[in-house]
């Protein structure tokens, strides 16, 4: 959350999203994805994020 804090001091247009239960999202795990169907629920939140985002940018 550093970084993104850094990036709105800087004056960039950035977002922050949360995934409940999840530690961080940039291990994606590929069986836990497949096993685990809260990840996964986190992991399609992530994208949908990541895709609105790019969307409205």
């Amino acid at each position: 959350m550093e970084f993104h804090e850094a990036m709105k001091a800087a004056g960039k247009d950035v977002e922050l999203l949360i995934n409940a239960g999840m530690g961080h999202s940039f291990y994606l795990n590929k069986i836990a994805l497949d096993l685990d169907p809260p990840t996964g629920i986190e992991f399609a939140k992530l994208i949908e994020g990541i895709v609105k985002f790019v969307d409205n940018h």
